[in-house]
């Protein structure tokens, strides 16, 4: 569910399994303080409890999962990929914990876009114990080869007449890979080779669409599979990981 800055700082304290959780504002307030310094593009998802309360007057509002995207001015954007910092945290989890990490949006699409592993911090999200913002700082000061990795995806062709080939490749990888920064392992689901390769040969009204008589570039096969996980509103939590598995698999980033 997307919601503004003002909806996000109204979510109450909880408890979940005897642990009790500070109000939202509390966890956002010093992330949103960092960014605002840079920018006022704050695009905000949320997750809630399945039941909750409320009067005539009110709703007791909780934020069980929220992810913070906010996006840098134009002078960060690389070849139409604007800069992104990302704060994550999921309370409701098998492992409650915090994600903040560093990316670029296509623009013409809002495809996450990332080749570092690096560039996402994991941290214990404790109960009643504060967060470390640190990394925030610690990202945006790391070097970024991004426009050139973003180059040779533009510039490397897959074969058209082995597409096929390429499919059972890629329905094998998602089938045994994932992705684990300790909290549990992030997977693509096995139907997303299926609909990112219906994007690219068949469907005709796909933006990613390629004409039989051409050879998709990787960064046509790259967005038509970072568009699945976009447009996924169910996970809120696993962004970053299944984009980093997809570079992966399509060798753009390395194992």
């Amino acid at each position: 569910m997307e919601i503004s800055v003002a909806e996000l700082l109204k979510g109450k304290s909880t408890i979940i399994k005897n642990r009790e959780y500070f109000q939202t504002k509390t966890y956002v307030d010093p992330f949103l303080d960092k960014m605002s310094k840079l920018t006022n593009d704050f695009r905000i998802q949320v997750k809630t409890p399945e039941q909750m309360t409320y009067s005539a007057t009110e709703t007791d509002l909780t934020y069980n999962r929220v992810w913070i995207q906010a996006v840098l001015p134009q002078e960060y954007t690389i070849d139409s990929h604007e800069e992104v910092i990302g704060f994550l945290y999921g309370i409701d989890v098998k492992k409650p914990v915090v994600k903040i990490y560093r990316g670029y949006l296509n623009q013409a699409c809002t495809n996450l876009t990332v080749f570092n592993p690096m560039w996402m911090n994991v941290q214990e999200m404790i109960a009643g114990d504060p967060i470390n913002y640190n990394p925030v700082k610690t990202l945006m000061e790391d070097t970024s080869d991004f426009k050139v990795r973003l180059d040779k995806m533009k510039n490397q062709y897959l074969d058209r007449s082995k597409m096929t080939d390429y499919l059972g490749k890629w329905v094998d990888y998602v089938i045994r890979e994932s992705q684990d920064y300790g909290y549990g392992k992030v997977k693509i689901a096995a139907s997303t080779p299926i609909d990112a390769y219906k994007k690219l040969v068949l469907d005709a009204d796909s933006e990613y669409y390629v004409p039989d008589n051409l050879d998709p570039n990787l960064f046509d096969v790259y967005n038509s599979f970072t568009k699945i996980v976009t447009d996924d509103k169910k996970d809120i939590m696993g962004k970053f990981e299944k984009t980093l598995l997809i570079g992966k698999m399509l060798g753009v980033v390395e194992q």
